[in-house]
């Protein structure tokens, strides 16, 4: 791979499906936290692998099924609560639909040789409001689902509030990963 000059350099935007880049153009493609995104994984897969050269390289990355459960366990606790359920509704991770343990398969239709780097990590939160401004994210999806969005953030609050009291702090498993590819 050589170095590319500035005057060589040129951002684009487009749309993952269909790269404005010609064959082999690139040495290199960062496809991260995005793939889950596109309404074709499989085709953007596919605009990756046409674009970066035979010895290029691509990186992607996203989030294990398993990451940050703490959240959905809490807001499935906390909207059960509201509802009187006993327990709310999952809530739907955009990352599903290419988790790392489905990445390597897709990514592999393409390239020969795909390694996945596991990334684990925690987060320990000694106040709830990161995690509430956090939920607030989930505004849509709760929309769709019937929760009362707002009745269901402040009883996660009231949850994460005793849970710290108690325990000191509240603390999230992560686990996301990086796959890097080759044909």
């Amino acid at each position: 791979m050589r170095p590319i000059s500035a005057a060589e350099y040129e951002r684009k935007k487009a749309d993952a499906i269909c790269l404005p880049l010609a064959t082999e153009s690139v040495d290199a493609a960062l496809a991260l936290h995005m793939l889950y995104h596109v309404s074709d994984i499989s085709q953007a897969v596919r605009e990756l692998s046409r674009v970066v050269a035979r010895d290029g390289l691509v990186i992607a990355s996203t989030n294990s099924d398993r990451d940050k459960a703490e959240l959905d366990d809490l807001w499935q606790r906390a909207a059960g609560d509201v509802l009187g359920t006993g327990g709310g509704p999952a809530r739907v991770s955009l990352s599903a639909r290419l988790s790392l343990e489905k990445a390597s398969a897709f990514l592999g239709e393409e390239f020969g040789r795909v390694e996945t780097m596991e990334l684990p990590g925690t987060i320990t939160v000694d106040d709830p409001e990161p995690v509430i401004a956090h939920m607030a994210s989930y505004r849509a999806w709760a929309d769709q689902h019937d929760v009362p969005f707002y009745a269901t953030i402040e009883r996660a609050r009231t949850i994460l509030v005793d849970h710290i009291a108690r325990y000191g702090a509240f603390e999230i498993t992560c686990l996301g990963g990086v796959l890097v590819c080759r044909r």
